[in-house]
């Protein structure tokens, strides 16, 4: 076992028995002790690591039995730690003895020297080749961006997107979690909740927090390697890279970076070779402490057609969902979009706004828009009974018709069942649970009355479908769990899952 700090008495200790590093070291007369720790430093990790990751970028001081090491962050702190803390501790025993202690700390002098440099001009704007399997040293990595119709392996000239900032996004119950855990990851990348990863329904606020991510850490860590694209876009540059028999190439890219964030990671279902290669990229970015941050509309165990070791790894690390935005969070959304917007706009006129748009942020940013543009055309204050006028018309285009056929294919998908047996006399509860939830929505989504909905599923009566009606409830009330994918959900759960599916098909 390692001790968790160090000490040291300033001479150099090289009689020790059965340390081999230490026999060949002779005692050091003419250099002061620092000079003598570096040197001997040097020796443990070799010129190549000393050059790359010490010198000119750690502090060394001896006090006593104790040799510090200080570092320019807390990210640094946790890798230095996680990758050379035999080194260092071999070095400690080196200088001081068998009694020496070791510990890193953030060294004041060395945080302003990196936080000036992250000011100058161009610091994050080249892409930076790696070295295969091993990560660059800090002040030689660049941040990178892979966008959409862009080579990995060119710096991008893509200029035209802006990442959202985690400052501007709106917290409320429905999403502290996971912002709270977006933010905390973005202070120590590779050091807390990895991977991070974060569901919910369309227009709930997912890219969002990873672009604020994405933003944060370019902002923090000018010079590590950080790469945002969609699985969609990692999908194409794979696929790509299979055609060109550049498969190396493309690995190297991918699993040399300090932070992978990719959005929509439910685009891989059903897409074997694409889970393989994620799985792979996965494997060896966590082995060598990097960060991992993905998003996706369901909950890792509802992505049914994903392979059962990516589930588990996307289970490892911390698993958030974001809800759809509760009322005073609507809100506060509404007020201030009226504010960057510049729209006079009564206090009521926002209530109606945040009461009759609930279903995600989209939605509510649309109608915000659609007031402004009403405001810039009539130079009117908007006022409840305006907002109510203007925005008739959007509110019935938002409306989605949900119809009997929808609700069983979404059930079927989730469950893993076919239709074949959702519609059989089959009683086994995988098969009888998500019947009844079925009929339960099809009562609450859907115009259709019982006897229509026994009919559809199955040809039942329609005491068949208001029995399944009342024990869904019943299910509800007392938060009863539902098994789904080898694992218990609650009910509550299930349904609103079923629901954010049905109402964003």
């Amino acid at each position: 076992m390692q001790p968790t700090s160090l000490a040291v008495e300033g001479t150099l200790c090289a009689e020790s028995a059965g340390r081999p590093t230490e026999a060949k070291l002779g005692p050091v007369t003419t250099e002061s002790d620092e000079q003598a720790a570096f040197r001997l430093l040097a020796q443990q990790v070799g010129q190549r690591s000393y050059q790359n990751w010490f010198a000119g970028k750690v502090s060394l001081k001896l006090d006593a039995n104790l040799l510090i090491m200080g570092v320019a962050s807390p990210f640094l702190l946790t890798w230095m730690q996680k990758k050379f803390s035999s080194e260092i501790y071999a070095t400690a025993i080196a200088c001081i003895g068998p009694a020496a202690e070791y510990r890193f700390e953030v060294d004041p002098v060395l945080a302003r020297q990196e936080m000036s440099s992250k000011d100058q001009p161009g610091s994050a704007t080249v892409t930076a080749e790696t070295s295969a399997g091993k990560p660059q040293p800090q002040a030689e990595r660049k941040s990178e961006r892979i966008d959409e119709g862009h080579k990995p392996a060119q710096p991008s000239p893509y200029k035209g997107r802006r990442f959202a900032d985690l400052s501007t996004f709106v917290t409320g119950k429905s999403n502290q979690l996971a912002y709270m855990a977006t933010l905390q990851a973005s202070e120590q990348p590779g050091a807390l909740y990895n991977p991070l990863f974060i569901h919910g329904g369309v227009g709930l606020g997912k890219t969002h927090l990873l672009e604020g991510f994405y933003r944060k850490i370019r902002q923090q860590y000018p010079s590590l390697q950080v790469v945002f694209l969609t699985a969609e876009s990692f999908g194409n540059y794979f696929s790509k890279a299979l055609q060109e028999r550049s498969l190396p190439s493309f690995r190297q890219r991918f699993r040399n970076v300090d932070v992978l964030i990719i959005d929509d990671i439910d685009f891989f279902e059903s897409k074997r070779i694409f889970q393989e290669e994620l799985l792979h990229t996965i494997k060896h970015l966590e082995s060598h402490g990097r960060q991992l941050i993905f998003s996706s509309d369901r909950h890792p165990r509802l992505l049914t057609k994903m392979s059962e070791e990516l589930t588990t790894r996307f289970l490892s690390g911390l698993v958030c969902r974001v809800e759809s935005p509760e009322t005073e969070l609507r809100l506060q959304i509404a007020r201030q979009r009226a504010l960057q917007l510049k729209t006079p706009i009564t206090e009521g006129a926002l209530e109606y706004v945040a009461r009759r748009f609930s279903q995600n942020v989209r939605e509510l940013e649309g109608a915000m828009n659609c007031l402004q543009t009403w405001h810039v055309m009539t130079k009117q204050k908007i006022t409840t009974t305006m907002a109510r006028q203007v925005l008739a018309d959007l509110e019935r285009d938002c409306i989605r018709i949900v119809k009997l056929d929808d609700i069983k294919q979404i059930v079927c998908t989730t469950f893993g069942i076919s239709e074949a047996d959702l519609n059989s006399s089959r009683r086994s509860r995988n098969i009888s649970q998500p019947r009844m939830l079925a009929m339960f929505l099809a009562r609450k989504l859907t115009q259709a009355a019982y006897s229509e909905i026994g009919d559809f599923f199955g040809g039942r009566n329609h005491s068949t479908v208001m029995f399944a009606e009342k024990k869904v409830r019943q299910w509800l009330k007392n938060q009863n769990s539902i098994r789904v994918a080898l694992q218990d959900w609650s009910t509550e759960d299930i349904i609103e899952s079923l629901e954010q599916q049905l109402l964003a098909s």
